[in-house]
C-alpha cells in the first residue's frame, strides 16, 4: 500500500480538516462581530451627520433672522438720527432756560449733599460705637468658647463616669441578687445541717442507751462471775478439807484396818467424788460464763468504738461545715463591706457628677445660645460691612456727581437728566441706608430681648438645679436604705452563722430534750427575723425599681 492511502495519513487529514474548519468558524465569528461593530459605527456617523445638518439649518435660519433684525435696527437708527437733528434745532432755545434751572438744581443738590454728608458722619460715629460693641462681644464670645470647650470636656468625662456608675449599679444589683440566692442556699444548707445534727443526736442517744445496757449487763455478769468465783473458792476449800480428811483417814486405815472405818472411808470417798463432780460442773459453768462475758465485753467495746468513731466523724463534718460557713461568712462580710464602701463612693461621686452635669448642661445650653447670638452678630457685621460699602459707593457717587456738576457747563440738559437720576439713586441709597439702620436697631432690640431670655433661662436652670438637688437627696436616702438593707442582711447572715455554731458545738453528756426545745425556739425566732428582714429587703427593692 502507498503512504498516502494509509489509515494514519487519512486520520491526519481528518484532524487537519477539523482544525481548519474550527479556525474558519472562529474567523467567521470574528468577522461577523467586526461587521456588527462597523454597522453600529455607520449608524452613529449617520446620526451625527443628520444632527450636524439640522444644526447647520438652524444656524442658517438664525443668521437670516439676525440679518433681518440688523436691517430693521439700522433703519430705526437712521430714523432716530433724523429725529435728533430735528429736536436739536428746536431745542436750542430751551438750553439757556435749562441751564438756569440746572444751576438752581445744583445749588439745591449741594445743600442736600451737605445734609447727606452730615448724616454720613453721624452714621460713621454710630458704626464706630457698634464696632466697639462688636469687639466687646467678640471678646465675650471667645471667653464663652473657651469655657464651652472646658465644659464639653467636663461633660464628656461626666457622661463617661455616669455610664461607669450605671454599670457599677447594675453590678451591685446583680451582687444583691447573688447574695439573696446565697442566703437561700445557706438557709437550705443550715436546715440540712440541723437535720444531720438531729440525726446524729438520735444516733448518739441510741449509742448511749446501748452503752448503758451493755454496762448494766456487764455489771450483772461480773456479779455472777464473782459469785461463781466465791462458790468455786468455797468448793476448793471444801475439797482441800476433804482431801486432808481423806489423807488422815487413809493413814488411820493403814494403822487400824477395821471394817467400820472402811465404810467411813467409802462414804468420804463418795462425798469427795461428789464434791469433785460439783467442782467440775462449777468450773465448766465458770468457763462458759467467762467466755460469754468476754464475748459481751468485746461486743460492747466494738459498739462503743463504732459510736465514738461516728461521733468523731460527726464532729469532723460539723467542724468542716463550720469552717466553710465561717469562710463564707467572712467572704460575705467582705463583699458587704466592699459594697458599702462602693455605695458610699458612688453616692459621693453621683452627687458631684450630677451637680457637674447640671452645670455643664446649663453651660452647654448657654453656649448654644451664645452661638446663636454670635451668628446673629456675624450677620449684623456683614450687614454693617455691606452698608459701609454702600455708603462708600454713595459718597463716591456724590463726589462724581459734584465733579460732573462742575464739568457740566455745555451739556446742561444731559447733565441735569443724569444728575437727576444720580440724585434719585443717591436718595434711594440714603433711604436704603436709613432702612438698614432701622433694621440694625431692630436687631439690637432683638439681641436685648435674647439677653433677657437668656437670663430667664438661667433662672429656669437654677430652678432645675434645685429640683436636681432634691432628686439627689432622694437618691441619697435610697442609697442609705440600700446600705441599711445590706447591713441587715449581713447581720442576718452572721446571726445564722452563730446559731449554726451553737447548734454544732455540743457534748456527749447533754440533755436532749432541753437542747431540742431551745433549738426549736431559736429556729422559730430566726425564721421570723429572717422573714421580716426579707420583707424589708423586698420593699426596699421595689422602691429602688420605682
Amino acid at each position: 500500500m502507498p503512504k498516502d492511502q494509509s489509515p494514519k495519513g487519512t486520520e491526519h487529514k481528518v484532524v487537519r480538516t477539523r482544525v481548519s474548519e474550527k479556525s474558519r468558524s472562529s474567523r467567521v465569528t470574528e468577522l461577523e462581530a467586526q461587521l456588527d461593530q462597523l454597522r453600529a459605527d455607520l449608524k452613529k456617523t449617520k446620526d451625527q451627520l443628520t444632527a450636524s445638518e439640522s444644526w447647520k439649518r438652524l444656524a442658517l435660519k438664525e443668521a437670516e433672522d439676525a440679518k433681518k433684525k440688523l436691517s430693521t435696527m439700522s433703519a430705526k437708527l437712521k430714523e432716530s438720527e433724523k429725529q435728533l437733528l430735528e429736536i436739536s434745532t428746536s431745542e436750542d432755545d430751551r438750553v439757556q432756560e435749562l441751564c438756569k434751572i440746572s444751576q438752581d438744581r445744583d445749588r439745591a443738590w449741594q445743600s442736600e449733599l451737605e445734609a447727606v454728608q452730615k448724616q454720613h458722619s453721624m452714621d460713621s460715629a454710630a458704626l464706630a460705637s457698634s464696632m466697639n460693641e462688636i469687639q466687646k462681644l467678640k471678646f465675650q464670645l471667645e471667653k464663652a468658647y473657651e469655657s464651652k470647650a472646658i465644659q464639653t470636656k467636663h461633660a464628656e468625662s461626666a457622661q463617661a463616669e455616669i455610664q461607669n456608675l450605671r454599670i457599677e449599679l447594675t453590678e451591685t444589683f446583680s451582687l444583691v441578687e447573688k447574695l439573696k440566692c446565697e442566703l437561700t442556699d445557706r438557709r437550705e444548707s443550715e436546715a440540712r445541717a440541723l437535720e444531720l445534727v438531729s440525726k446524729s443526736r438520735m444516733q448518739l442517744d441510741a449509742a448511749n442507751k446501748t452503752i448503758e445496757m451493755m454496762r448494766s449487763n456487764a455489771t450483772k455478769e461480773t456479779e455472777a462471775y464473782n459469785t461463781l468465783l466465791l462458790e468455786l473458792e468455797q468448793s476448793k476449800g471444801r475439797v482441800k478439807s476433804l482431801e486432808v480428811i481423806v489423807s488422815k483417814l487413809q493413814v488411820e486405815l493403814v494403822g487400824s484396818g477395821s471394817n467400820e472405818e472402811n465404810e467411813d472411808i467409802h462414804q468420804l470417798k463418795s462425798e469427795l467424788n461428789f464434791a469433785k463432780l460439783e467442782i467440775g460442773q462449777l468450773r465448766s459453768a465458770l468457763d462458759a460464763t467467762d467466755v460469754r462475758y468476754q464475748e459481751e465485753y468485746i461486743k460492747s467495746t466494738l459498739q462503743t468504738r463504732s459510736a465514738y468513731e461516728q461521733l468523731e466523724c460527726i464532729k469532723m463534718e460539723s467542724s468542716r461545715r463550720e469552717a466553710k460557713l465561717e469562710a463564707e461568712l467572712k467572704r460575705t462580710k467582705a463583699d458587704i463591706e466592699e459594697m458599702r464602701s462602693n455605695l458610699m463612693d458612688e453616692n459621693e461621686g453621683l452627687d458631684m457628677k450630677i451637680e457637674k452635669n447640671q452645670y455643664d448642661r446649663r453651660e452647654s445650653e448657654h453656649a448654644a445660645k451664645l452661638k446663636k447670638l454670635e451668628a446673629d452678630l456675624i450677620e449684623l457685621r456683614e450687614n454693617l460691612t455691606a452698608k459701609e460699602t454702600e455708603l462708600k459707593t454713595v459718597t463716591e457717587q456724590n463726589k462724581m456727581l459734584e465733579r460732573e456738576i462742575d464739568k457740566s457747563g455745555m451739556e446742561s440738559n444731559k447733565v441735569s437728566d443724569e444728575s437727576g437720576g444720580l440724585l434719585e439713586t443717591a436718595r434711594a441709597a440714603e433711604r436704603a441706608a436709613l432702612m438698614k439702620l432701622g433694621y440694625l436697631t431692630e436687631e439690637a432690640d432683638k439681641s436685648n430681648r435674647r439677653a433677657a431670655w437668656v437670663s430667664e433661662e438661667l433662672d429656669a436652670g437654677q430652678a432645675a438645679k434645685a429640683e436636681m438637688e432634691t432628686e439627689l437627696r432622694r437618691l441619697k436616702v435610697q442609697a442609705d436604705q440600700w446600705r441599711k438593707a445590706a447591713e441587715a442582711a449581713a447581720a442576718m447572715i452572721t446571726n445564722n452563722g452563730k446559731q449554726a455554731e451553737k447548734s454544732l458545738s455540743f457534748d456527749i453528756n447533754y440533755k436532749p430534750r432541753i437542747a431540742w426545745e431551745d433549738m426549736d425556739d431559736d429556729d422559730d425566732s430566726s425564721k421570723k427575723k429572717n422573714g421580716n428582714m426579707l420583707k424589708k429587703i423586698g420593699v426596699l427593692w421595689k422602691k429602688g425599681q420605682e
